[in-house]
């Protein structure tokens, strides 16, 4: 697997997830998927939590072409709140923005608003 991996995908865990499972169900590895999000514990997760899928840049989905604005991150922001001040739902943010770190914003980056 290339050394270069990005967030493919964002998982939320649910009630009876193991990171067995959602290991399984993205044919990865735990250790993969526990090394990415920090995780020491695989037996004490959250529901809730939200898991970076890892995968390399060729797995990443195709930006929509319903980006008609966009928004540059400024010191502060954070994906929920720019979420909230375009009036959009946290996931379609992420999905119009798949080449995008949810876990390290940088600041001047410009980020696709989807309608």
């Amino acid at each position: 697997m290339d050394t270069s991996l990005f967030c493919i995908d964002v998982y939320t865990v649910s009630e009876g997830d193991t990171l067995y499972s959602i290991a399984e169900k993205y044919d990865l590895p735990v250790s993969l998927l526990m090394k990415v999000n920090g995780i020491d514990n695989p037996y004490n997760l959250q529901i809730g939590l939200r898991l970076c899928i890892p995968g390399t840049e060729d797995q990443l989905p195709k930006p929509s072409s319903s980006c008609t604005k966009t928004h540059t991150v400024v010191p502060g922001d954070t994906l929920y709140l720019i979420a909230k001040m375009h009036g959009i739902k946290l996931d379609a943010l992420m999905r119009a923005n798949p080449s995008m770190d949810p876990y390290n914003l940088l600041v001047g980056t410009k980020l696709c608003i989807p309608e």
